[in-house]
């Protein structure tokens, strides 16, 4: 072949190249015109959808505003659809979108939380993907994140925990435990819906039903307690609470926790009236001292006084719960002068050089029963008093003094 054929061949295949590059322009040109995006006025957006995906394959790839256009155009479709069969495969059309876009490079991480959403309503969905979204969405939104997607995420979690086994169900056991502190504290500060936090709490029930399901995780969680003293304090106060939801408070680990809590704050009254709680008899006199010498509060002062006097009396120490049940004030006042009075009437065998004395104990034992408002204690007591005649016999005084309490009873009125 001659040099000027071969230049005419070669020319009429560039034209021929060029020819079909400029077709293959002005049809992706056009599969966009069509979809909307030189400013036509998109009303169908399934028309306007089909339209971007066929540019996609036409136009070999889109830049990042078609990339966005085709995204909005899908999400819309199935904000509006209504048929849930054709709703699913556009849901579907759109996860694909998304895995074409990201091979791009032009995905962007404001879908995450869209993208685990809907892949958890797919054809195909699938727990653990839709959880590594709404984990990254969560963390990139933070307090912003819309409350729905809080109870899809704990979800997503909460059915890999049911589909795992084993080592791997024990640790998505300790990861819902986590998160729904996190997320209840997200509920809490974003002043959310209650039912959000319901339902976080109903999926967390049908993992800890029990102190059994609950009790072996606490050892672990006490040793990763955040190093901060206040988010430590927060954490231990979220487990003793689901612990009380199920009636733990009697087991050692609730107690492990007051400890811990004690431990990071010694001067913590709250954390030493829940010690106190599980404490009894002589074990509790300590921190009911530890507690009046720290507090001050006037109504927990009485009660703490109160429950001095009571355990001293329960002890058999009717000397000093007498002094102390004396002491008790406010609504305690009453139950503080009953104890005093009971002490007065335990001990008046004991109390005087003469039987005569001795039975004097109980006049005294009547009027601080009165005082209590006690009459049918009081009346009891004054049975036991002196008699007429033993007045008589004894000449009648108009006053003993009882020396095991220092105050002055007239016997003989």
């Amino acid at each position: 072949m001659k040099f000027g054929k071969l230049l005419l061949v070669g020319a009429i295949g560039f034209l021929t190249l060029t020819a079909s590059a400029q077709d293959e322009n002005r049809e992706c040109d056009r599969m966009r015109l069509l979809a909307g995006e030189k400013g036509v006025n998109v009303k169908d957006f399934k028309t306007a959808t089909m339209y971007y995906l066929k540019g996609e394959v036409i136009c070999g790839g889109y830049d990042k505003e078609n990339w966005d256009r085709l995204i909005g155009s899908v999400l819309t479709v199935i904000s509006e659809e209504t048929d849930e069969g054709v709703k699913k495969l556009y849901i579907d059309t759109l996860l694909a979108a998304f895995d074409r876009q990201e091979i791009a490079g032009f995905y962007e991480q404001r879908y995450n939380l869209t993208r685990g959403l809907y892949l958890m309503q797919s054809s195909s969905p699938n727990s653990k993907t839709s959880d590594m979204y709404f984990q990254r969405g969560i963390k990139e939104e933070g307090l912003k994140t819309h409350e729905s997607y809080i109870i899809y995420a704990y979800y997503a979690t909460y059915l890999m925990y049911t589909e795992a086994k084993g080592e791997e169900q024990a640790k998505l056991k300790k990861r819902l435990i986590t998160d729904y502190f996190t997320y209840s504290e997200m509920v809490n500060e974003a002043k959310m819906s209650p039912l959000t936090q319901e339902t976080l709490t109903s999926y967390l029930n049908f993992v800890v039903q029990t102190c059994e399901a609950l009790l072996p995780e606490v050892p672990e969680y006490i040793n990763t307690l955040p190093e901060e003293k206040e988010a430590a304090i927060l954490a231990i106060k979220r487990m003793m609470t689901l612990l009380e939801e199920r009636n733990c408070e009697k087991s050692k680990e609730y107690g492990d926790l007051i400890d811990a809590w004690i431990k990071r704050d010694p001067s913590s009254i709250d954390a030493k009236l829940k010690s106190l709680e599980r404490k009894s008899g002589s074990e509790a006199l300590p921190i009911i001292e530890d507690l009046l010498k720290n507090t001050d509060d006037p109504e927990l002062k009485a009660k703490l006084i109160y429950q001095k006097a009571l355990i001293q009396f329960n002890n058999g120490q009717y000397s000093a719960a007498y002094t102390t049940g004396r002491a008790c004030s406010g609504k305690f006042k009453a139950d503080g002068m009953y104890i005093a009075a009971q002490c007065v009437a335990r001990t008046a065998n004991g109390c005087g050089d003469s039987t005569f004395e001795r039975k004097c104990n109980y006049i005294y034992a009547a009027q601080l029963a009165e005082q209590a408002g006690q009459g049918g204690a009081a009346a009891t007591y004054r049975k036991s008093a002196p008699t007429s005649s033993e007045c008589f016999n004894e000449n009648s005084p108009s006053s003993v003094t009882l020396s095991c309490w220092g105050v002055t009873v007239n016997p003989c009125p």
